[in-house]
């Protein structure tokens, strides 16, 4: 099911959506994301901390599929930042309808005592503040349409996180295990308001090159052709989940064929 999604065949069941996509320039899901989300009829707002060239080239791409795109720099965990890309959002392309929370914190494997303090609640505000804040700020707007969908991505097994410390960090685990506690908390709450609320925990990714993401995406690119799952593979999923009414609070492993095979490429 989530398969078809990337059919360039696919009806458009986001068609008039707004999407906010968070990490949307970056190596990882939140450009497949973009893409993905413009190929099934959403306009997208592209949030990148850095790297605002990238972003802008994925704008091009999501508006030559016939989509409107806006490109907001900041760091998604600060909440002016935030309170400025939904604004923005609202302004430029109209009501928010999508969330996507795909930026997170850096993979520095290491033991917790070697963690400085600063950099501890840095991991901590990327994977959870930002969570939090981008729900605050578009939730009520989603209840009164009695229409929206959050997704973040998590990560694969961190809720029991066997991982030595030297090959996967604590502090990112657990970030990615907050995601999921607030996923399954918030899909409580709120499916009575029409919202559903969910992540794709993926284990080792294979990136496919930037290059390549818009051709994957639409299927011009065998996916076959690379070890699975890609960021395309996170991508559909992503969209899939917006595109249906009937999951909720759910948290969507995508372990590969070695899921405890943990990496930092």
């Amino acid at each position: 099911m989530v398969e078809s999604s990337s059919s360039p065949a696919a009806s458009l069941a986001l068609s008039g959506r707004v999407a906010i996509v968070t990490g949307a320039a970056g190596r990882g899901a939140g450009r497949a994301t973009a893409l993905a989300l413009a190929r099934d009829g959403a306009d997208v707002a592209l949030s990148t901390h850095r790297s605002v060239g990238a972003a802008e080239d994925v704008a091009e791409q999501v508006r030559g599929l016939g989509r409107r795109a806006i490109v907001v720099a900041g760091d998604v965990s600060e909440p002016a930042v935030v309170d400025t890309l939904v604004e923005r959002a609202r302004a430029e392309l109209g009501a928010v309808d999508i969330v996507v929370a795909s930026a997170g914190g850096r993979w520095v494997p290491r033991p917790i005592e070697d963690i400085p303090p600063d950099e501890w609640r840095e991991a901590m505000a990327e994977e959870v503040d930002a969570l939090y804040l981008l729900v605050r700020a578009t939730l009520p707007a989603m209840r009164d349409a009695g229409w929206g969908r959050i997704v973040t991505v998590g990560g694969f097994d961190a809720e029991a996180w066997t991982v030595l410390p030297e090959f996967g960090p604590v502090d990112y685990a657990l970030g990615k295990a907050a995601r999921h506690w607030l996923v399954r908390t918030l899909a409580r709450h709120e499916a009575k308001h029409g919202v559903t609320v969910n992540a794709v925990a993926p284990g080792p990714i294979t990136r496919i090159q930037p290059e390549r993401v818009l051709d994957a995406v639409l299927g011009r690119v065998a996916l076959e052709a690379y070890r699975r799952p890609t960021q395309v593979d996170v991508a559909n999923t992503i969209a899939w989940l917006c595109a249906s009414p009937a999951v909720n609070g759910a948290v969507v492993d995508l372990p590969g064929p070695e899921p405890g095979a943990v990496t930092a490429t």
